[in-house]
């Protein structure tokens, strides 16, 4: 029964509205023109939202140009680093490895380079296979 009253006080609400306050008087054209005013609009705010997409994909390229500049530099480093590190080393365990291998240490220590690059390479994988494991147990 609220729901009636509700409906009817409405009614009667937009009844007493439309008595007060009547409609404008607009030109006959006016759907016309709105729609074409409504639809430069959108096309502006297109235009807009075009150019801001646009710059926010520039600025962003540039955020990953300058990332991806530093991951260089930084592997270029570390390579010259570990190749300084390895050639140290080698000449520090050369004469060493001379006396116990005689001819075979230029081998030995070419296999001992190639083991310890893969050991860096397959480290994490291996890490991650073996806690996987020990977490299965």
């Amino acid at each position: 029964m609220t729901e009636a009253k509700t409906t009817e006080f409405e009614r009667a609400l937009d009844e007493a509205l439309g008595r007060a306050l009547p409609a404008p008087k607009v030109p006959h054209d006016f759907p016309i023109r709105l729609s074409v005013a409504l639809s430069r609009a959108t096309e502006s705010d297109l235009t807009d939202l075009r150019a801001r997409l646009e710059k926010e994909r520039r600025e962003q390229l540039q955020t990953l140009e300058a990332d991806y500049m530093r991951v260089r530099r930084g592997t270029f480093g570390t390579l010259l680093g570990v190749a300084f590190a390895a050639g140290a080393v080698a000449v520090i365990v050369m004469p060493w490895v001379r006396a116990h291998l005689g001819s075979y240490a230029p081998m030995a220590i070419a296999w001992g380079g190639t083991a310890l690059g893969l050991g860096v390479a397959f480290f994490e994988p291996l890490r991650r296979t073996l806690r996987r494991w020990s977490d299965a147990l």
